[in-house]
């Protein structure tokens, strides 16, 4: 694409200069193709940015640029300021807003967007934020119906009401993504960091492994973090990606046989995890995946519910969590078939 939308830049000093950058940016996203919900978003954003450099550098740089790639066109907006920069672990909470003022903080600006870096100058004063939003189809496959049956059950540890753990089922432009999510600990802080990974991993169910990854590790940074597994099915070339950080486990059963164990990385999302090792698996008619958390036994052979095969996927799930759930942890299973 040849994009008719000129770069734009302007200098924030004042709030003035933040009404009318908010005001250019939902116009250049209405001409690259943003519908109405997402420009608003994208003016929040760029309040937010603006704001923060009123409040942190008092006076600073905004730019937003069209950009494409091989395969998707967006808008890149950069805030740039001379201040003496902010505690970036308190700045990402979600809620916070880090002028003190405008905006929603920056924990939301990451959700908003699609890329997300905070950028630190050497040898002098001054932050640099550059961050992305890309179009995305939301339609599903034309015409398709979801081929797969999941059974999932969640619950907290026994005796808790909140649950740290939390799980994601959601229809894809290709097929479908499904994630466990296990929140360091349990009780109340492990539901504020499973619940801030599942918004991200929601949000950004079309963008590609490694960019989830990388967001919900931004998006818990001031949480306790996390633990994480995700599968990406596409229906129409008979795959899924994997990746995984933690102790999430996952399992492949093909009538009596179990499939070979996939590759984690051992971390914490949300405290500099280790990018994971994202695999391309082919997935056959028959096959079987279940994904779940540490509050179910990892000692349980697909040989023991191998019977249960021709029952619904929410059957063989219950069976699963029946026999090997832990009382003192909460637990999530998620199985596909």
């Amino acid at each position: 694409m040849t994009f008719h939308v000129d770069p734009i830049y302007l200098v924030i000093s004042n709030s003035a200069e933040v009404i009318a950058i908010r005001r250019i940016a939902k116009e250049m996203a209405h001409d690259i193709g943003f519908d109405e919900a997402t420009r608003t978003e994208i003016s929040l954003v760029v309040s937010e940015l603006a704001s923060n450099i009123i409040k942190y550098g008092q006076r600073g740089i905004i730019s937003l640029t069209p950009v494409c790639d091989l395969h998707r066109e967006g808008l890149m907006i950069e805030a740039e300021d001379d201040g003496e920069g902010f505690n970036e672990q308190i700045a990402m909470q979600d809620g916070v807003s880090t002028s003190g003022t405008l905006g929603v903080g920056l924990g939301a600006v990451n959700r908003l967007m699609d890329e997300f870096d905070i950028l630190r100058r050497e040898n002098h004063a001054g932050t640099r934020i550059v961050c992305k939003r890309w179009l995305h189809d939301n339609s599903n496959v034309a015409g398709e119906h979801c081929p797969f049956d999941f059974g999932v059950i969640s619950r907290p540890k026994i005796g808790e009401t909140a649950n740290g753990d939390s799980y994601v089922l959601k229809q894809t432009k290709a097929g479908s993504l499904i994630a466990v999510i296990d929140g360091v600990g349990h009780g109340v802080l492990a539901h504020q960091a499973a619940s801030a990974a599942r918004q991200y991993v929601e949000r950004h169910a079309e963008s590609p492994l490694l960019d989830i990854f990388k967001g919900v590790d931004r998006a818990c940074a001031a949480t306790r973090g996390v633990v994480m597994a995700i599968a990406v099915f596409d229906w129409r070339q008979q795959l899924f990606r994997f990746a995984s950080v933690g102790n999430i486990e996952v399992s492949v059963f093909h009538g009596n046989r179990e499939k070979p164990k996939f590759i984690v990385r051992r971390g914490i999302v949300g405290k500099h995890a280790p990018q994971p090792v994202i695999t391309e698996n082919e997935w056959h008619t028959g096959d079987m995946l279940a994904l779940h958390s540490d509050g179910i036994s990892s000692q349980w052979s697909w040989s023991d519910f191998s019977q249960d095969a021709d029952h619904p996927a929410q059957v063989i799930a219950e069976n699963i969590y029946n026999a090997n759930q832990k009382d003192y942890d909460d637990a999530t299973i998620i199985l596909v078939k």
